[in-house]
């Protein structure tokens, strides 16, 4: 199996010539080259793993054994308490794996080479894209769907299984998927194609609409607050989205990429 990546073959990846490989990943300014074909060439060398020069294999071999996280910003209390579980979580877990957790603003979106690779972890496809507009690290979408996902790595909850796992649970009772609202529009019309009934809130106060309903629930937060409110009614069903599985599968999408793995592109999807 070839491990050596060329210049050739990411142009053939990419649809454009050597010509135009070269000139955008030694940043050409004389060549006029359009935004789109520009960043299509760059994230297509980040996930084969193409080196251009000594220099940035010398930089590519060195391991920092840090992770960067971007999560999205602007949210509610009560996604911002989910996300600082998540972050205890995962910064548990990679300590754990011998890896340190480096959390980025969202502001920040800019080249960052102090890590092995750069996380998303449930945030837009807008905010995603600029992140990898401008980086050659590994870059991993977690519990967000992007689009041309066969250019980097996603890791996503096994929804499919959730489901099946809440209809034996209320054994053909209704019962409705309540989860904490998402920047990420494809995820939330994913989650609507699965799930007959699909809500999602941003505020404490809208729980009380749901107190005494059948409830699959996937956030640490929610369940935490409505697990007492549920009497003498409704029922829960939680299959947490925050897993060590999960995080395993992260890792080991991280590795693949780090070690220029080649994969096919079914890999690139990864429902845990």
């Amino acid at each position: 199996m070839k491990n050596h990546i060329t210049i050739k073959d990411v142009a053939q990846a990419a649809g454009v010539s050597v010509a135009t490989v070269s000139y955008v990943v030694n940043n050409r300014t004389d060549k006029r080259i359009s935004d789109e074909t520009r960043k299509k060439v760059l994230q297509i060398s980040n996930l084969l793993g193409y080196i251009p020069n000594q220099s940035a294999q010398a930089l590519a071999t060195s391991r920092s054994r840090m992770i960067a996280l971007y999560v999205a910003p602007d949210v509610s209390v009560l996604k911002n308490a989910e996300q600082h579980y998540f972050i205890n979580f995962f910064s548990s877990f990679l300590h754990e794996k011998n890896f340190g957790l480096i959390y980025l603003s969202e502001s920040f979106t800019e080249k960052y080479d102090h890590a092995d690779a750069i996380v998303g972890y449930d945030i837009s496809a807008d905010h995603f894209r600029r992140i990898g507009d401008s980086n050659f690290v590994p870059l991993l979408a977690l519990d967000c769907l992007i689009q041309d996902g066969w250019l980097f790595f996603q890791i996503n909850s096994d929804y499919r299984k959730m489901k099946q796992a809440a209809d034996e649970a209320f054994q053909g009772q209704p019962y409705t998927f309540l989860a904490l609202d998402t920047p990420n529009r494809e995820k939330k019309d994913y989650l609507a194609s699965i799930f007959p009934s699909a809500a999602f809130v941003r505020e404490f106060e809208e729980l009380a609409a749901y107190t005494g309903e059948n409830l699959l629930l996937i956030d640490h937060t929610l369940h935490t607050l409505m697990k007492d409110r549920m009497q003498p009614a409704g029922r829960i069903c939680y299959q947490p989205a925050v897993t060590a599985a999960k995080a395993e599968a992260l890792l080991q999408c991280m590795e693949d990429a780090l070690a220029r793995r080649p994969v096919g592109t079914d890999r690139h999807q990864v429902f845990v």
